[in-house]
C-alpha cells in the first residue's frame, strides 16, 4: 500500500508542475488553449492527490494530521480544493494558480522529504478536537495563499501598467477585492483554528496557552491580519498597501507552519 500512495504522490506532483508549466506558457504567450489545459490537468492532480490522501489514511488507519508529511498532504489539498472551487464560482481568477500551485507542489516535496511514515495515532492526537484544528488551519492557510496571489499580481499590474502580459488580468479593483475577501474568509478560519488549539491542548496538557513559539508565531500572524482588516477599514489601505501586507502576512505565516523550529523547542507534537 505504501508504494502505491508514494506513486500516486508522485504523479500528482508531476501533474501540478505541469499545471504550473502550461500555465505559465499560456499566460506569458496568450495561448488560450493551454491555460484551459490547464485547468483540466489541476483538477486530475487533485483527484490523483485525493486518492493519495485515502490511501495514507487507510494504512494508517487514521485521519492524516500527525507528522510533517500528513499535516503537508493534508493542507495542500485543502488549499487545491479551496482554489478550484472558487475559480469555478468565478470569486477567484485562475492566474492566481500561478501562486498557489507551486506553493502546492513544493509543500509537498517538502512533506515526502520529511518522511513518509505508517504509524498509530499517539494518545496525544486522539482528540476530535485536533481534527477541527487542523483542518482549518489549513483553510486558512489555503485562504490566505489565494489572497496573496491576488496580491503579487495587482502590485505587478500598477507597476507594469503598459505590459501587455499583465493587461489581460482581471482589473485593479477586482484583484484588490479578491485579495480583501480571502483574508476576510482566511481570518475567520484562522480565529477557529487558534479557539479548537486551545480547547484541544487544555485537554492535552492542562493549559489553554502555553506561549511556545509555534503557539506565538501562530497568534502573531493573527494579529497582523487583524491589523490588515483595521487598516482598510479605518486607515483606508486600498490596493497597493494592503497587497504589500498580504503579501508579508503569508511570509509571517510560513514561518508559523514551517520556520518554527528555528526558534526554539515547541511543544506540540509533529512539525
Amino acid at each position: 500500500m505504501k508504494d502505491l500512495e508514494i506513486l500516486l504522490l508522485w504523479f500528482t506532483i508531476f501533474l501540478y508542475v505541469v499545471t504550473f508549466i502550461f500555465h505559465v506558457i499560456g499566460f506569458n504567450w496568450r495561448k488560450a488553449k493551454l491555460e484551459n489545459l490547464s485547468k483540466w490537468i489541476l483538477r486530475v492532480g487533485f483527484i490523483l492527490h485525493s486518492a493519495t490522501l485515502i490511501t495514507h489514511w487507510i494504512s494508517s488507519k487514521h485521519p492524516p494530521v500527525t507528522d510533517t508529511y500528513e499535516l503537508n498532504l493534508t493542507g495542500v489539498w485543502f488549499m487545491i480544493l479551496l482554489f478550484i472551487l472558487f475559480e469555478y464560482l468565478r470569486k477567484a481568477g485562475f492566474v492566481i494558480g500561478l501562486i498557489v500551485v507551486p506553493i502546492s507542489f513544493l509543500a509537498l516535496g517538502y512533506g515526502y522529504l520529511s518522511g513518509v511514515y505508517i504509524k498509530p495515532m499517539g494518545p496525544a492526537f486522539q482528540s476530535p478536537w485536533l481534527i477541527v484544528h487542523v483542518i482549518f488551519a489549513w483553510l486558512a492557510f489555503g485562504s490566505y495563499a489565494i489572497s496573496t496571489g491576488a496580491a503579487i499580481f495587482l502590485l505587478l499590474k500598477e507597476k507594469k501598467r503598459s505590459s501587455e502580459t499583465f493587461k489581460k488580468l482581471p482589473s485593479s479593483d477586482e484583484l484588490d477585492f479578491t485579495e480583501y475577501r480571502f483574508i476576510v474568509l482566511g481570518f475567520i478560519n484562522h480565529a477557529i483554528m487558534i479557539v479548537s488549539g486551545a480547547i484541544w491542548a487544555k485537554k492535552l496538557w492542562g493549559h489553554y496557552w502555553n506561549w511556545d513559539p509555534l503557539e506565538t508565531w501562530s497568534l502573531i500572524a493573527f494579529l497582523f491580519y487583524a491589523f490588515y482588516l483595521h487598516a482598510r477599514s479605518f486607515l483606508n489601505w486600498r490596493m497597493g498597501k494592503s497587497a504589500w501586507l498580504a503579501v508579508a502576512g503569508l511570509i509571517i505565516l510560513a514561518i508559523s507552519f514551517w520556520g518554527v523550529g528555528l526558534f526554539g523547542p515547541t511543544i506540540h507534537p509533529g512539525p
